[in-house]
This record gives C-alpha cells, sequence and structure tokens, in this order.
C-alpha cells in the first residue's frame, strides 16, 4: 500500500497550484493600471491663443484734446513735437508728432524712376523735391501698430499748394522712402516711426507750412495745429 500516500500527495500539491494560479493576478493588470493612470493623468491640451481684438476696424471714435495733448489752434516750428489725440484699429491715445522739409533738386535719374507718364515725367525736371519727414513717438504705450501717417496739408511761401504724388503708387526716391505703415512693433511706450511724403515745387516757392486738420482739429487755422518755418 505504499503508492496511495504518494497518489494523495500529488493531489494535495495540484490543489494548491490550483488555489495559487487563482489567487495570483495576471501579470499584465499591472501594467494596464498603469497604462490608465498614465491617460488620465496627461495634461490638458494648451488653450487655443487669443486674437488681438480691433474695435475701431470698421468705426471711427471720438477723440477728444484732454491731458498733454495740443490746443486747436497751436503753432509751433519746424522741428518741434506736437502731442496729438491719435488711434490705430486696436486703440485710442496720443502721439509725438515732429516734421521737417527738405529741399531738394529732384535728379533726372529718380523723375525717370517714377510711376509717371513720360509727359508728366517732363514737367519735374529742373523742378525741386520737397520731402516732407514726419517722426511720430508712442508717447503713451496705446497700441498703434500699423497706423498710417497722417497726410499733412502744405503751404508753400507763396500761399499755394506743392505739387503732389498721393495715390500714384510707390514713390520712393533718394532721401525719401515710401513707407508711411508704422510697423508691428509700434505698440509700446518710446517706439518711434518715421516715414517721408514727396511733393515737388519750383526752389523759390518751397513749403513754409504743415497743418495737421485731423479731428479733433479742423481746417481752420484757428482749429489746426500748424507747423512753420519760422
Amino acid at each position: 500500500m505504499p503508492t496511495r500516500p504518494r497518489v494523495r500527495h500529488a493531489a494535495i500539491a495540484a490543489m494548491a497550484c490550483v488555489a495559487l494560479v487563482g489567487c495570483t493576478p495576471p501579470s499584465n493588470t499591472g501594467q494596464a493600471r498603469s497604462a490608465s493612470a498614465t491617460t488620465s493623468g496627461e495634461a490638458p491640451a494648451s488653450p487655443s491663443p487669443t486674437t488681438t481684438e480691433m474695435p475701431y476696424l470698421t468705426t471711427t471714435p471720438t477723440l477728444e484734446v484732454t491731458g498733454d495733448a495740443v490746443k486747436p489752434g497751436t503753432k509751433l516750428k519746424f522741428g518741434e513735437q506736437a502731442i496729438i489725440p491719435f488711434y490705430s484699429r486696436y486703440a485710442k491715445g496720443v502721439v509725438g508728432l515732429t516734421v521737417t522739409v527738405e529741399s531738394v533738386k529732384a535728379p533726372d535719374a529718380d523723375i525717370d524712376s517714377l510711376p509717371l507718364k513720360d509727359e508728366d515725367k517732363a514737367k519735374l525736371r529742373g523742378k525741386n523735391f520737397f520731402f516732407v519727414h514726419e517722426k511720430l513717438t508712442n508717447v503713451d504705450g496705446t497700441n498703434l501698430a500699423e497706423v498710417t501717417a497722417p497726410i499733412l496739408t502744405a503751404k508753400t511761401r507763396s500761399g499755394g499748394w506743392p505739387g503732389s504724388l498721393l495715390g500714384m503708387g510707390k514713390t520712393d526716391v533718394a532721401g525719401c522712402e515710401d513707407q508711411n505703415f508704422a510697423p508691428k512693433d509700434f505698440s509700446v511706450k518710446g517706439a518711434v516711426f518715421e516715414a517721408c511724403r514727396l511733393h515737388f515745387g519750383v526752389a523759390s516757392d518751397p513749403i513754409t507750412s504743415l497743418a495737421y486738420t485731423t479731428q479733433p482739429y479742423e481746417s481752420a487755422d484757428s482749429r489746426s495745429v500748424t507747423w512753420r518755418n519760422k
């Protein structure tokens, strides 16, 4: 009868083995939990970037003369700065505006490069170019990105108006680059943007005054901001 105990022990061992297998979790259970924890612990997606509001893209704000802004009727000399109310599509505030005028004999090479008909180019030969230099300074940190340099009303010594090439396309000439839109970084205090407007006429009748007549100012001499050569 020696074989019976061996069979009994074998059966007990088999039952113990089954019990152990049933009590031991599958080897991949912990991996599944880890994967689940990783998925649930992922950082949320970054929010989409916000766009800059443009409240004055299609509407014109009302500008007022307040604070350091010069009063209507103010007279300055060429080279002096005036603080004027100003706005861009993004915001409204003030800007420092300084203007000067330079008169140079119009070179034939520059005349030939202008987008004009031959008969119009012929009328310019022997004339002078008048460069109206505008320096805009962001004095209060208003977002003035991409603003257009103001168009000033020019008058000559005789009381007339100089010739102008406005609306004629690109009019770059030596000493006066046709770049009249402020860069995108013209939005911080202290930023400077320089522009140039090209006019022409005879040397004996140069530009002697420039007037800013955009609201809140007006075209009347007593309601504009005017720069003069002296």
